[in-house]
């Protein structure tokens, strides 16, 4: 829902889509090619599902995926992320290892370098990332 359809009413999040029920299929490619600071590829029979519940300063997504590791370089913006369902490792290049389970919360600074994990029979998140940087980092993809 955009900011602007609020009509300045507070928005409480669609427990359903919070569950993973209604979620829509995702692009199987998400991210630049090889070589450049983020790359993010999910195989299109992981059959990854989203769906974006606010649009406005910030942009909020839920994403449902099968576990998956994808390898980051210098991400270009803040992301707070909230684990709905199963695990995310984080490891950084120095080794660092931050485990979020369900339930958990984790801010990943722009900048990050390392791998993303998902683990569990199903991986779902709660993504919230200030639209300006996400948008600009998208259009450089």
């Amino acid at each position: 829902m955009h900011r602007n359809e609020l009509g300045g009413v507070p928005l409480v999040l669609d427990p359903e889509l919070l569950a993973g029920r209604g979620l829509e299929d995702a692009p199987a490619q998400v991210g630049r090619e090889v070589g450049n600071p983020r790359r993010i590829v999910v195989a299109p029979e992981a059959n990854p599902k989203t769906s974006m519940l606010f649009y406005g300063d910030v942009i909020v997504v839920v994403y449902e995926s099968p576990p998956g590791t994808f390898e980051l370089e210098d991400t270009l913006f803040d992301e707070y992320v909230h684990v709905l369902a199963g695990k995310l490792i984080l490891t950084d290049r120095q080794g660092n290892v931050r485990e979020v389970d369900t339930g958990d919360h984790v801010l990943v600074p722009k900048g990050f370098c390392g791998t993303w994990k998902m683990e569990g029979e199903v991986y779902r998140e709660l993504v919230v990332a200030e639209k300006k940087t996400l948008m600009e980092d998208a259009k450089a993809a």
